[in-house]
């Protein structure tokens, strides 16, 4: 479960914090999260056989 949550922590707090991108612009903040996003995009599972 901790794997699943670093997974889906980064994506959550990104729509928590978008509103406020568009009162607060801040460029470097929202391209930290799309470079985040896509490496969590990267991640394959790996599922277990049998």
């Amino acid at each position: 479960l901790n794997n699943l949550r670093l997974i889906i922590q980064p994506l959550l707090l990104f729509w928590l914090i978008y509103p406020w991108l568009s009162i607060f612009p801040n460029s470097h903040l929202f391209l930290g999260f799309n470079h985040l996003i896509t490496a969590m995009n990267q991640f394959k599972p790996c599922y277990a056989s049998g």
